[in-house]
């Protein structure tokens, strides 16, 4: 898990301390850091909510390292942070469809 070592790094966070506050041993970390282990569904959650990131960016299916919410938190209403944290969500192909039709209900 290369983004998590990342993370880690410009975080200054240790495994003994990630491990520590996720509930798991710093071997397990090690093994997590080594790809020769993968984390649970739930414990990739507590790692992502550790260290403010998303679970997205954890798997590397984003290089966007923060949660939406962090940056909009202040500024938006709940909907549009959940359409967006939506949005973020989607592949490629079904963010071109999204656009298109947005294109199309501006052109109205």
């Amino acid at each position: 898990m290369k983004n998590l070592k990342a993370l880690m790094t410009k975080k200054n966070i240790t495994q003994i301390n990630l491990s520590v506050q996720i509930g798991v041993t710093q071997e397990t970390i090690s093994a997590y850091l080594n790809n020769k282990a993968k984390p649970s569904a739930d414990t990739l959650i507590k790692i992502a909510d550790y260290l403010n990131t998303t679970t997205d960016y954890l798997l590397e299916r984003t290089d966007i390292d923060y949660s939406i919410n962090n940056v909009f938190s202040s500024s938006l209403p709940q909907d549009e942070l959940q359409l967006l944290d939506k949005y973020r969500n989607l592949s490629t192909i079904d963010k071109a469809k999204i656009n298109s039709y947005i294109d199309g209900l501006n052109d109205k």
